[in-house]
C-alpha cells in the first residue's frame, strides 16, 4: 500500500513539473534584445514536454493585426504618438478577442512576442504619453487578458541595437528613445514584480533558459 501511494505521488509530481504554470506568457524587451531566440528555444522545450501552445506576435498576430502592423512599421506614414498608441491597442483588442481568449478557453497556452506592456514602455514612457494613461487605454483593450507572466530581456539599447539592424519605422528610432523604453520596462518590472522575471540578456542563452524554465516550473 505504501509503495502504491508513493507511486501515485510521484506521478502527480511528474505531471505538475511538465505543465507550464501560466496560460499567457509574454516576452518583452527593447528591439534586438533576443526575444525571437528565447521564444524558439522555449517552443522546442514545450514541444518535448507535449504542452499545447500557440505563438502570437504584436503588432500582428491576426489577419487584421498584420494589416495594422504594416501601417505601424512602414516608413510610408508619419504616425503621431497617440495615433500609434491607439493603433497598437486596436490590434491588441482584436488579437485578444480573435486568438488569445479562445485559445486559453480551449486549454492552449499562449506564448507572445510582446504584449500590452510594450505599449506602456514604448508609447507611455518612450513617446512621453504617460505610463498611467497608456496602461489605462490598454486595460480596456485587453479586457482583463494581461499576460500572467512576463519575461523581460533587459539589455542596454547601445548593445542591443548593435546586435540587430532594424529598419522599420519604430526600430530605426533614435538611441535616446530606446533608453526611455528600457526605463519604462524597468518601471513595469518594479510595479508588477510578482508577474515579471527580469533576465540579463547579455548573459549566456543556455544559462538564462535554465532560470526561465525553473520560474515556469518546467525544469
Amino acid at each position: 500500500m505504501r509503495d502504491q501511494i508513493l507511486i501515485r505521488l510521484n506521478l502527480i509530481y511528474t505531471k505538475r513539473k511538465i505543465n507550464l504554470n501560466t496560460d499567457y506568457l509574454a516576452f518583452e524587451g527593447v528591439d534586438g534584445s533576443g526575444k525571437t531566440s528565447y521564444i524558439e528555444a522555449l517552443s522546442s522545450h514545450l514541444e518535448k514536454k507535449s504542452i499545447n501552445f500557440k505563438i502570437v506576435r504584436e503588432p500582428g498576430g491576426s489577419k487584421l493585426g498584420e494589416g495594422i502592423r504594416d501601417l505601424l512599421l512602414s516608413h510610408e506614414y508619419t504616425v503621431e504618438p497617440l495615433t500609434e498608441a491607439l493603433l497598437f491597442s486596436a490590434n491588441r483588442a482584436n488579437l485578444i478577442s480573435e486568438i488569445i481568449k479562445p485559445s486559453i478557453e480551449n486549454g492552449i497556452k499562449i506564448i507572445s512576442d510582446r504584449s500590452a506592456y510594450s505599449s506602456v514602455a514604448y508609447q507611455g514612457v518612450g513617446r512621453g504619453l504617460g505610463f498611467d494613461k497608456i496602461y489605462e487605454i490598454n486595460d480596456v483593450a485587453v479586457d482583463g487578458y494581461w499576460p500572467e507572466k512576463v519575461i523581460l530581456l533587459d539589455i542596454d539599447p547601445e548593445v542591443s541595437l548593435k546586435r540587430q539592424k532594424i529598419n522599420d519605422r519604430i526600430g530605426s528610432s533614435e538611441l535616446d528613445f530606446f533608453k526611455k523604453v528600457r526605463e519604462g520596462y524597468l518601471q513595469l518590472s518594479e510595479k508588477f514584480n510578482e508577474n515579471f522575471l527580469v533576465i540579463d540578456a547579455t548573459l549566456d542563452l543556455t544559462d538564462n533558459l535554465k532560470t526561465i524554465y525553473k520560474w515556469l516550473e518546467l525544469d
